[in-house]
């Protein structure tokens, strides 16, 4: 009724807040055909309800990391460009808003290929009047195709809905009906079409010799936050960091590895901490292992570069082995913290 809108206008309801509000939320309801999403964040709710139930987009004088970086409007830096940020999906609070603990395995927004057309009209005017009259628009074309490839090596192409897509890859004769996803860790080129379809679309993907592995063991983590299974989820906006709520563990701090089984490794890639410089890890250790439980010497130590760019290195000489131990020595500030967004143990 406060937004003069009939049930029939609606097509789901975001509701609740904590146990109580969504007893009375869904109880509130019960009645409406309209599909009901219970939400339980407490003070997040709010924001959350609103991120799940609409695209967010945002064209703003600064990147996501300056306004990030800057603790007060007054600390943002010149604008260099207009950032626009289109977001399928957006994780809300959750738990963290009212205390530890993120939000439900089923509430989390994961890295995924996302399908959407958008339309960008330039306009000299701000007037309220005008602005609505040249967003009043509908796109007319043909769905994109899109094409990705995961960790793994395994492309993925989607397009819509029972739609023939038509793919080949490299300098192959004939083009195949897509089917399903197919590894192609080796690289290449993957060109692909919709049936009746007047457009190519083409991705170029260099070979991966990254290993797929799991974390072992880690000396510290700061559980939820910092898990250090954010090292190896493909993610670089999580990652893993040491404790630091219940005591601050100090340097130096291990991570152990598991390649799945005996290989050629010819060397690591370390990602720092991609939304602030703390736990940025400077002095490295590496050791390998067969079994996990007794480890050979140093094969490989150094000092990082002082900055959030990906670190690759090489070993003098490949060596075979099941684990890797990555042990952090130093932080670049003097702190006992450690943190990582993504390690990668390369194949020969």
């Amino acid at each position: 009724e406060k937004a003069k809108l009939t049930e029939s206008a609606l097509d789901a309801a975001f509701v609740g807040d904590l146990l109580n509000q969504c007893i009375g939320s869904s109880f509130s309801m019960r009645n409406s055909d309209v599909p009901t999403f219970g939400l339980y964040g407490a003070c997040s709710t709010m924001a959350e309800s609103l991120l799940l139930a609409a695209m967010s987009v945002s064209a703003l004088p600064w990147s996501q990391l300056e306004l990030m970086e800057a603790a007060h409007p007054y600390q943002l830096p010149p604008s260099s460009a207009t950032h626009l940020l289109l977001d399928a999906k957006v994780m809300g609070l959750g738990g963290n808003s009212c205390g530890q603990g993120g939000p439900l395995e089923a509430d989390r927004v994961k890295s995924t290929t996302q399908s959407f057309g958008f339309a960008i009209r330039p306009t000299t005017t701000m007037a309220n009047d005008q602005l609505t009259n040249l967003a009043n628009v509908a796109l007319d074309g043909q769905a994109p195709l899109s094409i990705s490839r995961a960790t793994d090596g395994v492309v993925t192409i989607n397009g819509a809905k029972n739609q023939t897509i038509y793919y080949k890859v490299n300098n192959a004769k004939r083009v195949s009906v897509y089917k399903g996803p197919f590894n192609l860790t080796e690289g290449g080129r993957v060109v692909a079409f919709a049936k009746g379809s007047r457009f190519n679309y083409s991705q170029q993907f260099e070979r991966i010799d990254a290993i797929p592995v799991t974390v072992k063991f880690a000396s510290s983590v700061e559980s939820g936050e910092g898990d250090a299974e954010h090292m190896v989820d493909g993610n670089p906006n999580t990652y893993w960091h040491t404790m630091f709520s219940v005591t601050v563990a100090n340097y130096p701090h291990w991570v152990d590895f598991d390649c799945g089984a005996a290989k050629t490794l010819k060397g690591f890639a370390y990602l720092p901490r991609q939304d602030s410089q703390n736990g940025n890890i400077k002095d490295y250790e590496i050791q390998v292992s067969m079994d996990g439980k007794t480890w050979g010497p140093v094969i490989a130590k150094g000092a990082f570069a002082n900055n959030r760019s990906l670190k690759r290195v090489l070993f003098e000489k490949p060596v075979r082995a099941r684990y890797l131990r990555f042990t952090a020595k130093s932080s670049q500030d003097g702190q006992d913290f450690a943190t990582c967004a993504e390690f990668s143990v390369l194949e020969q």
